[in-house]
């Protein structure tokens, strides 16, 4: 068995930003301490000893948005949150003045992509927040910072209206990380980081690997030359020994039998 002691509100904590100059600027505020009780939260806000309209944040409860009446004003403006429970209340000042609270989102889509033929270069792209209502008007600077993953330090350039830079010294084959900030060009406070992106600068595809194959060719067929066009001539019939020495004694024979009649 547990028993909560329920508490009255404890000072809240109040912090103001503006991400959305000049339209206007948003406050939040949050208990640092449980009361274990439903509290409620009640806003005030003053400039020039005017009250300003509070409007409540839709999704966050603990979260109103306020319009700047005028720009480049010299007057603080006051903001007091109370919170409020059935044990008691407690309250918190916050004053301020318009330029320490302008404090842009991080800049988006930020790209980087190797440049063909180049092994030490890297081109980075990226997009105004898109909170920053008039960035004609008013332009937003951008600090760059890059290393390659194989080290802690970072190397850092300022970029004064413009959303594109190239890397010049990076190192060939090596993977790198990327972020920027983006600040109003004369007030605020620098954003927060970029979400991060890796890069590797162009790598030359290496050459395909040769091989010396030995390929076994089959055995020629030699092939007999072309015979003459000639017909072959004929033949003699072959004369047999019998019929050489018939031949040889025919005359002789026929001398002894003139002489024998």
């Amino acid at each position: 068995l547990f028993l909560l002691c329920v508490v009255p509100p404890q000072e809240p904590k109040v912090t103001c930003r503006s991400n959305t100059y000049p339209k206007g600027f948003y406050c939040s505020w949050h208990l640092t301490h449980p009361t274990y009780i439903p509290s409620s939260f009640e806003v005030d806000v003053q400039h020039n000893q005017h009250s300003l309209y509070v409007q409540k944040d839709p999704v966050h409860k603990n979260r109103c948005h306020v319009q700047f009446p005028e720009v480049f004003s010299s007057s603080p403006y006051k903001v007091n949150v109370t919170a409020v429970n059935a044990l008691g209340k407690a309250s918190a000042t916050l004053s301020f003045e318009e330029s320490a609270i302008v404090k842009p989102d991080p800049p988006e889509r930020v790209t980087a992509s190797p440049i063909r033929l180049n092994p030490r270069r890297l081109e980075v792209s990226w997009h105004s927040p898109a909170t920053w209502p008039d960035i004609d008007t008013f332009p937003l600077k951008y600090f760059l910072r890059y290393r390659p993953l194989i080290h802690d330090k970072w190397q850092h350039v300022e970029l004064l209206d413009s959303t594109s830079h190239t890397i010049t010294d990076a190192y060939a084959g090596k993977e790198y990380i990327i972020q920027i900030a983006a600040k109003d060009t004369e007030i605020g406070t620098w954003s927060d980081w970029s979400v991060a992106v890796h890069a590797t600068p162009w790598i030359e595809d290496p050459l395909p690997i040769t091989t010396t194959t030995e390929v076994d060719f089959p055995n020629e067929t030699k092939t007999s030359p072309i015979p003459s066009s000639k017909a072959p001539q004929k033949a003699e019939p072959p004369v047999g020994r019998a019929a050489r020495v018939v031949t040889f004694f025919s005359p002789l024979l026929l001398g002894m039998m003139l002489f024998l009649l």
